[in-house]
Parts: structure tokens; C-alpha cells; sequence
């Protein structure tokens, strides 16, 4: 075969235009960068497979990334199972030796239906996974009673598996975010979840090999024994046969994209991973023989072509073709909404948290204890008061407590003594019911003011819809729906979108400017830093321009001439959209026929500024952005008022940083640098002192001569500036060197390692912000917060101890509380309600926003799906308990609590219990008494009873009647009924106990059906 150099313009379109002279083909990229910016514009085809190189250096604690490492065992699976077609790899990936095809083989196993259950944790455990208690990840299996769920890396979902006396029952696949099953299956093939095996014999192999290498360094290094399970990236350790990839792609077409670079590339790779093992000496041992291969394995091979846009001396070839390529954009991706994953859970408890019971006040959850009495086994939350007192609240009425949420600076408990909790509540609601008061007028005179409306070209708009390169989530598509009908309406628009950084909210922005200017109006996008001015300038001109939209900047960069030629062509309406910093509020800039205004950010806008957008929003439609995260639940309250949307969805893979928090160490600086290039990403160092930042950077170029560092802060000139954030944003820089100009706005996806090295100077706010900056694609990001251990105050300590808190397992749903007590709602609400949201936590003020909304409204009656079911069942002998061997995570169980107390129609229980047998298997007695103890109360409630009490002694019911009974409901009549109206109560007399369950049901769940 002719050993051919195709020399192209753009070798990345080249290999996706796929014209490959054979059907099963291994395309080698020179470094992971080039592999991910393929990864951007690829459309994704059958039998395609990824082989990353690792996204950590070999022995790191950390482990390879979930994303990588499923990436990688998928394309072994699509190997085993023969449906890998195309093969897409790094030069340094292919290199890195893997678990060998048969022994993948070996260890996978088929289970079906009507077989034997064969799995077993300790199994799972040695291939790979790990046990969690809800799988949402490739990797991971849970066991709950009899039944087992699986992500096997390379399956679309992961699987459930039901069996009964070790027999399968069935098997179905599940969505991971609601955890519902979706589809059955007759069978699935469970392969290994790791390259390195740690089952027998294979264990023995790798810690026979350990030892063998201390013998031959004559150093000893016992940590390694137990980091077995994160030894992927020397996988070749734990097996007798060594082996890379490209053994088991025989017949495999080979291309090489690049290959000068690649070996350039591969040798930067191989000496810092050897540099950075160079005192480690049993780990350096063992790298070089069982981490890879070298090089020369694909130099000397006889059979490939070449792909290149410059000359090639690495490899030889026979003919030289060239060819001229169109450059390929990326492609809209299929057509299908991201389901919600809510941010911000109110019903997630942890032993120790503040908590908001509506009678009693502020207390401290102490957990969850069962007791056992003569009614039988029930679970009760322990909550603490000041002065030590405590109460017990039943499970059942758990949807009176909710977790605290605001500032726990200066938090006191509420004494269960005297009446302070109730003058509490009762002057917080005063306080928001004028606020409600005020808004409404505010709003009121918008109500009355008419403007054009804006209805746009729908073929048009089409075409930019399809211009989108992401897929929406469902929160976006529902924003731009909002933002559409608003345009379309009499009255000008005033929308708020709120969702935190990288949530797709710009997208929102430009779908209305798209839809305005072609209603033939202008845009004006206004924004509070010149960083932020340069982005959103950039991104509209990209979407924009296309479809003929002229786009301009006015900022403080622009020359006097350049200032005063672009404001005559806004005069004479030459200019669509023009993008800016508060300038643009200036007299002297003047609009030909201004249609709509973006403001983004409006929080970080001054009063005066803000002022002029009240008046703003009175004469022209206005769309305003802020990454403050507003709670639904909060915003559902207030959207009778202003109209808000809220995007709580994070793109598809969003991950949060992993957050490392220590003292500057310049070792530590380096790793995390050369880690973050190797797997081709990028790297943001702010230092915030202009006047250091020149000596720093003479100081990291010398620990980094091998990145590209440049440095960007707000009193460099504009040219410089200008460049050195368009080289970052282009990815030609390793790493930027700046001051916090890059907090707000700047989004670099491809920059997922951020270090501050003077973290002991910033606020919490500050911090979370610039953590925000990186964690923006579905790469696992790193934060390093660094701090001079000789300048740390105790304040500075416990802001950085906060971070360290809430990073690991959890920490998304602890920032986005920790997020809410910190920044607040000054956007929504203005900042005299900060205090009100503390004194009574946030789920009681919404409660309160929410009730005095209905009554601006005039909506004194309130449905029964919105009343509180309040109705108490005492004295009911039954066990009604969810058993830890049912549903072990005591998070969980209480979720499960609070949903059932919350339910305010039947077939909410009855979607909860089908919801149970699908998740957890057989419901045991106590949960089914649960359950039908819960359907009597809601039906007593419907029906106006107050209280439901079994006397043992008379064997009778007593039931008390609320303001709202509905009489002769009751589904039993008869002489053994006494109405005693009254006193408010009727009596069932003649019920045993064993008759007593059968009997409610008759009473409630008949006499729902009678009032119906």
C-alpha cells in the first residue's frame, strides 16, 4: 500500500469529512488539544470510539477522571462486543498500555432474565466500580435489598436488575437523573469499569511487582500498596501480558495527523511525568515499565497515511496530495432538552444543620431516631432549641421542617419558651407585604404604557435557531418561548433570566436581539466590565454576522474618531446592535429606532445607572441577566409580578471544580499547570496586585519554560490587553496571568484549572466567583486556592476552611446553598430583605412572599392543592417506618418522608409507591402502612377532619371536625356513627383493632369518592 501525505489547510475538517479509503480506520492526533478540538466539530457516527491519554499523572491520589476512564473502557466494550468501527486517539494515548482484550473478555459476564444472580459487590468492587447509592455515572452500581443497579461504561444507561430468591426477574434500563426505569431488557453483557483489574490473580501480580521494584531501588514506599484501585495509568502492572490498543486493531487503517508534532509533544509529555517522578523513585520504576510504550512502536510501522498543513520528516511516504477544505464549523447537535437537574434542594439534611420548624422556629437537626412503643415502631427527627431543649417531630410531619437557608453569621436559637418566634414571623411579613406593595405600583405604570410589537420573520429565525451549536436545555428553550411572547406583546418587556455562569443565558439574549433587529430595530447590550463588553461583542458578532447583523463596541478602548463615527451611524441606524459598558447610558448617544435593551449583570451597575434602567424600562423593551441564583421555588412566588425566567439546568456534563486549598508551593504550581496541558486544556493564575504581576511572571516562566504565560490586567493598554485576552480565548496561551478583570464573565471552556496564590485576601464572594471560572465543559476542572501562611488572619482562615468544606462528594448542592446566603437576592428583591430572609430562613419567606401576593391579587380563598394538609392521625397502632435494610441512605429516606407528608392528591402516593417498587424492590408491611396511613389522613383532610384518634379502650374513632368539614361525607353510616355537630365531632363506635386500617379506609378513601 502507497504510504500517502495528504498536505490540507485544516487537517481537523480533513479526518471529519471521513474520506478514508477503508471501513475500520485509527486516526492518531499529535496531543489531546487537537483530539478535543476534533471532539468540538465531530458528529458523532456509529462505531466511533475515543482512546484519551490519562487526565493525571501517574500515582496522583486523585484517580483518572469518571469522563476519561469510561471514554476509554468504552471503546474496549465497543471492541469485545465488535462494533468499533473508527478508532480516535492521541499519540500519547494510543502508547499507554491497557488491560489486555482477552482478559477484558474474561472477566465480562452476561446476565438475563430467568437466570441465576451471579453479581456480588466484592465482584463489582474488583472490576471497577464503585458502590454509591443512586448511580448517575458510568462506574458506579448500587445494591438495595434485591435488587442491583449498573452504569457499565459504554451503555447508554445504566441498568437495574431485580431478582427474587437469586433468580432475575427482569431487567430495565433507567434514567439516571429521575432513577425511573424506561424500557425492559432480556439481557446485558456487564463488562469491567477500570483498566486496572484488582481482582485475583491480578492483585497478587501488581503487589508482587511493587515489592520487586523496592528490592530493585532499595527504597521502600508503602502508600502505594493501597492506591491500587487509582492505577490506571500504569494499568500494564497488573498483568502478565503487556498491552497497548494498537495490538488489538489489527487490519485497523492507520492515520497520522501531525506527526512532527506529535513526537514533540510525546517527549514534553514523557520528561515531565519522569521529572515529576524524579524522587519517587520505586513509582518512576515501575512508570517506565509498565506505564507505556515508547514511540518508536508507531514509527516503525510500514502501513499509514499522513495528514498535515505543513512539511512532515518524522515518517516517510511515497506521494504528496493536496487538497483545499472548506473549514467545518461545528455542527448542531440532535434534536432532543436536557432534563432539569434542580440546583438547590431544601429537603437534603444533614446531621448538624439549622433548621426552620414553622411553629416552634430556628433549631439544630440532631438526626433521625426510631422509637418503639406500644403503637409500634416509629421515626422521629430530633431537633435542639436553645437551652438545650428538644422536640420530636414524627416523620410523617416532616413537611413542617425545612433545612435553614441565610446567613448563619451571629444565628441564635429560638427558645421554645415565650412568643419571640411569633413577633419574629409576624414583623418579617409585615416588612413583605409592603415590599409586595411597592413593586406592584412599580410595576404597575409598565402595565399601562403600550409599545410596538415585535413579531419577526419565523424562516429567519429558524435558521438562526439551527445555527446553535448546543442542544437547549429544557429551562433555555423555555426562556426563549418567555422572551418571544414578551416582544410579540403591547406592552414593553421587563424580564429577568437568572441561572448561574455558562448556563446558556447569552443564548437567550441573542435569540431576542436576533428577533428585534429583524422587526427592523436596534439593540443596545450593556455590561459592567470591558472583559465582559469584549465577550458578549465577540459572541454576538460570530452569531450574528451571518445573517447580515451589523454589530459594533462602544468602550473606553475606542479613539475619540473612532467614538464619534460610530455614534452618527447609531443615528442613522447603520449600526444594529452595539455592545458597551455603562457609557452607552451617556447623553450624547442617540438611537435611530432603539427596540430592545440587554442589561447584563445589572447588579453590579450603580444607583445612578440603575435609576436611568427604571426609567428605560418604561419606553423600551429591556431583558436583564444575572448569575445570582434565585431559588424556583422563589422565583415561582414573584412571577406574578416581575416577569422572571430562571435557567437551573447545567449544560449536559457540567461538572463542579475539585477544590484544593494550601500553602503556595511552587511543586504543587507546576503539577497542576503541566497537567492541565497535557490533557490540552488551559490555565488561569490570578494574582491580585498589578504592581507584583511583572516580577511573578519572570518567576512562573522560569518554573514553566515550557507554557506559554502571558499577563492581562485592567491598566495595561488596550492593544496588549486586547491580544493577550484573544490569544487566551483562542488557545494559544498554556496559561493567563491576571487580576480577579477575569471574576466576572470571562468563559473559557477550554480553561479548567484556575490557582489563586493570595487566597487569604479575597471575600467568600469573590472566591466562589472566580471558582466559577473554571468547571464551564464537561472536562473535571481544578480550583487551587494558595495562601502565604505568615499573612493568613483568622478571618482569611475561615473563609478558605468554607471552600475546602464544600468541595468533594455534595458540594454543588452545599455552594448553591452557601451561594444563596452569600450574594442574596439584592437583583430580586433589593438589599433591606437580606435581613428578613435571615431572621425566618428563606423556605418561610417565600411562603410569606407567596401568601401576600395572593392577597394583592385578591385571592383570599385558597385551593385545596395549595393548603397544607394538616390533618393528625394519633393513636394508630401500626409500625410506619421506611427500615434502613429498605432504603439505607438516611438522606434518601428522608426525602422519601417529606414527599409522602407533601403529597396533596392520591395518586401522588400512588406514584411515590410505584416509584418504591421500581427503585427498592417489595414493599415491606411498615412502608405499606405508611403509605395507607398517609391516604387516610389526605382523605380525612379533603373531607375537613382535623384530627383522626383510635381509642384502644372503647374501640372507637374519634374524629374532630375542621372549619371546612363537609357533612354526611363519611363513607360509613349507620347506628354506630354519632354527628355530634356541636362539639365539632362524630364518633365511630365498634371497631376492633384488627378491623381498624380496613375501617379508615372505609370512612375516607369511600367518602372522597362520596363528596366526588
Amino acid at each position: 500500500m502507497e504510504r500517502v501525505l495528504y498536505r490540507v489547510n485544516e487537517p481537523i475538517s480533513w479526518v471529519e469529512k471521513g474520506n478514508y479509503n477503508a471501513s475500520r480506520n485509527l486516526i492518531i492526533f499529535p496531543s489531546e488539544r487537537m483530539l478535543e478540538s476534533f471532539i468540538e466539530i465531530h458528529e458523532k457516527r456509529e462505531g466511533d470510539g475515543f482512546f484519551f491519554s490519562h487526565d493525571v499523572f501517574p500515582f496522583e491520589e486523585i484517580g483518572t477522571s469518571s469522563r476519561i476512564r469510561s471514554e476509554r473502557l468504552a471503546l474496549l466494550r465497543k471492541l469485545l462486543l465488535g462494533e468499533l468501527r473508527t478508532v480516535y486517539t492521541s499519540f500519547h494515548g494510543i502508547l499507554r498500555k491497557t488491560v489486555p482484550i482477552e482478559v477484558f473478555e474474561e472477566l465480562s459476564f452476561k446476565v438475563e432474565v430467568g437466570g441465576p444472580m451471579t453479581i456480588s459487590e466484592s465482584q463489582l468492587q474488583s472490576l471497577g466500580y464503585s458502590r454509591s447509592f443512586s448511580v448517575t455515572i458510568p462506574g458506579e452500581f448500587a445494591i438495595r435489598g434485591g435488587i442491583v443497579d449498573v452504569f457499565i461504561p459504554g451503555s447508554e444507561m445504566p441498568v437495574r436488575i431485580d431478582t427474587f430468591d437469586r433468580e432475575i426477574e427482569s431487567i430495565r434500563s433507567f434514567d439516571p437523573v429521575s432513577q425511573k426505569s424506561l424500557q425492559r431488557l432480556n439481557e446485558v453483557l456487564i463488562t469491567p469499569a477500570a483498566e486496572g483489574i484488582t481482582a485475583s490473580p491480578f492483585r497478587e501480580t501488581a503487589l508482587k511487582r511493587i515489592r520487586a521494584a523496592e528490592q530493585a531501588t532499595g527504597v521502600s514506599d508503602e502508600i502505594l500498596l493501597d492506591r491500587l484501585d487509582t492505577m490506571d495509568t500504569t494499568a500494564g502492572i497488573f498483568y502478565e501480558r503487556q498491552s497497548i490498543l494498537l495490538d488489538f486493531l489489527e487490519g485497523y487503517n492507520v492515520i497520522f495527523v501531525k506527526p512532527d508534532d506529535a513526537i514533540v509533544e510525546y517527549g514534553r509529555r514523557e520528561r515531565e511525568t519522569l521529572e515529576l517522578l524524579s524522587e519517587k523513585a520505586v513509582r518512576k520504576f515501575l512508570y517506565i515499565r509498565y506505564g507505556g510504550v515508547s514511540s518508536e512502536v508507531l514509527m516503525k510501522l510500514k502501513e499509514y497515511s499522513i495528514v498535515s498543513d505543513g512539511d512532515v520528516s518524522s515518517l516517510d511516504y511515497d506521494e504528496e496530495l493536496t487538497e483545499e477544505l472548506q473549514i467545518i464549523k461545528r455542527p448542531r447537535r440532535e434534536e432532543e432538552y436536557l432534563p432539569r437537574i434542580p440546583v438547590v434542594d431544601w429537603t437534603e439534611l444533614e446531621e448538624g444543620d439549622y433548621v426552620v420548624h414553622k411553629e416552634y422556629g430556628i433549631g439544630r437537626y440532631l438526626g433521625v431516631r426510631t422509637v418503639e412503643n406500644i403503637l409500634g415502631t416509629r421515626e422521629y427527627l430530633l431537633l435542639e432549641y436553645r437551652d438545650g431543649n428538644k422536640i420530636y417531630v414524627p416523620v410523617d410531619r416532616v413537611d413542617r421542617v425545612h433545612k435553614y437557608i441565610g446567613s448563619t453569621e451571629g444565628i441564635q436559637l429560638n427558645s421554645l419558651r415565650g412568643t419571640a418566634w411569633t413577633r419574629q414571623k409576624s414583623k418579617v411579613n409585615k416588612e413583605v407585604k409592603a415590599l409586595i406593595s411597592d413593586l406592584s405600583n412599580l410595576y404597575g405604570s409598565r402595565e399601562v404604557t403600550s409599545g410596538l410589537p415585535l413579531t419577526g420573520d419565523s424562516e429567519m429565525e429558524k435558521g438562526f435557531r439551527d445555527s446553535f451549536p448546543y442542544v437547549e436545555t429544557e429551562d433555555q428553550q423555555k426562556a426563549v418561548e418567555e422572551v418571544m411572547e414578551d416582544l410579540q406583546s403591547t406592552k414593553p418587556m421587563d424580564r429577568l433570566i437568572s441561572g448561574d455562569a455558562g448556563y446558556g443565558k447569552t443564548e437567550v439574549a441573542l435569540r431576542a436581539a436576533f428577533r428585534t433587529v429583524v422587526s427592523g430595530k436596534q439593540v443596545a447590550v450593556l455590561v459592567p466590565t470591558t472583559v465582559l463588553a469584549r465577550q458578549h461583542y465577540e459572541n454576538f458578532e460570530r452569531r450574528l454576522n451571518p445573517f447580515g447583523i451589523r454589530v459594533e463596541i462602544l468602550d473606553r478602548y475606542r479613539t475619540d474618531v473612532q467614538r464619534n463615527k460610530l455614534l452618527k451611524k447609531l443615528k442613522k441606524g447603520e449600526v444594529d446592535v452595539v455592545v458597551g459598558t455603562h457609557s452607552l447610558l451617556s447623553k450624547e448617544v442617540g438611537f435611530a429606532d432603539l427596540g430592545l435593551v440587554v442589561v447584563d449583570e445589572e447588579q453590579l451597575f450603580g444607583v445612578l445607572q440603575k435609576e436611568h434602567f427604571k426609567k428605560l424600562r418604561l419606553q423600551v423593551n429591556v431583558l436583564s441577566m444575572s448569575a445570582t441564583p434565585i431559588p424556583r421555588t422563589l422565583y415561582m412566588s414573584l412571577s406574578g409580578l416581575r416577569d422572571l425566567s430562571i435557567i437551573s439546568t447545567p449544560p449536559a456534563g457540567r461538572t463542579s471544580p475539585e477544590i484544593y486549598v494550601g500553602q503556595i508551593n511552587d511543586r504543587l504550581i507546576r503539577t497542576a499547570v503541566l497537567r492541565e496541558t497535557n490533557r490540552g486544556g488551559q490555565t488561569i493564575f490570578v494574582h491580585n496586585r498589578v504592581t507584583e504581576l511583572q516580577e511573578l511572571l519572570s518567576r512562573l516562566r522560569d518554573l514553566l519554560p515550557e507554557a506559554k504565560i502571558d499577563v492581562a490586567h485592567g491598566q495595561m493598554n488596550k492593544s496588549a490587553f486586547e491580544r493577550t485576552i484573544r490569544d487566551f480565548y483562542l488557545g494559544e496561551l498554556d496559561m493567563l496571568l491576571c487580576t480577579t478583570i477575569i471574576e466576572s464573565g470571562v468563559d473559557v471552556p477550554n480553561a479548567n484549572t484556575l490557582i489563586v496564590d493570595d487566597s487569604h485576601r479575597y471575600g467568600l464572594a469573590q472566591l466562589y466567583q472566580l471558582r466559577g471560572r473554571v468547571g464551564r465543559s464537561n472536562r473535571r476542572a481544578f480550583s487551587y486556592f494558595l495562601y502565604d501562611p505568615k499573612r493568613l488572619s483568622d478571618p482569611s482562615r475561615e473563609r478558605l476552611k468554607a471552600l475546602k468544606e464544600f468541595s468533594g462528594a455534595g458540594s454543588g448542592m452545599k455552594i448553591a446553598m452557601r451561594d444563596l446566603e452569600i450574594r442574596g437576592f439584592g437583583t430580586l428583591l433589593g438589599a433591606e430583605q437580606h435581613g428578613n430572609i435571615n431572621s425566618v430562613g428563606l423556605y418561610l419567606y417565600r411562603e410569606m412572599v407567596e401568601k401576600a401576593m395572593r392577597e394583592l391579587h385578591g385571592e383570599e380563598e385558597i385551593g385545596v392543592e395549595e393548603r397544607t394538609v394538616d390533618t393528625e392521625l394519633k393513636n394508630i397502632p401500626f409500625d410506619m417506618v421506611i427500615p434502613e435494610e429498605y432504603v439505607s441512605d438516611s438522606i434518601e429516606r428522608l426525602k422519601i418522608y417529606r414527599r409522602i407528608a407533601a403529597c396533596k392528591a392520591q395518586d401522588e402516593i400512588d406514584e411515590i409507591e410505584s416509584e418504591l417498587l421500581d427503585r427498592f424492590g417489595r414493599l415491606p408491611s411498615q412502608v405499606n402502612s405508611l403509605l395507607e396511613a398517609s391516604r387516610v389522613r389526605l382523605g380525612a383532610f379533603n373531607i375537613g377532619i382535623k384530627i383522626v384518634e383510635y381509642d384502644p379502650h372503647s374501640e372507637s374513632i374519634v374524629m374532630l371536625h375542621g372549619e371546612n368539614h363537609i357533612r354526611d361525607s363519611l363513607g360509613i353510616k349507620g347506628r354506630r356513627l354519632v354527628v355530634n355537630e356541636r362539639e365539632g365531632k362524630s364518633i365511630l363506635y365498634g371497631v376492633p383493632e384488627r378491623h381498624l386500617m380496613r375501617t379508615l379506609k372505609s370512612l375516607f378513601l369511600g367518602a372522597e369518592r362520596n363528596v366526588q
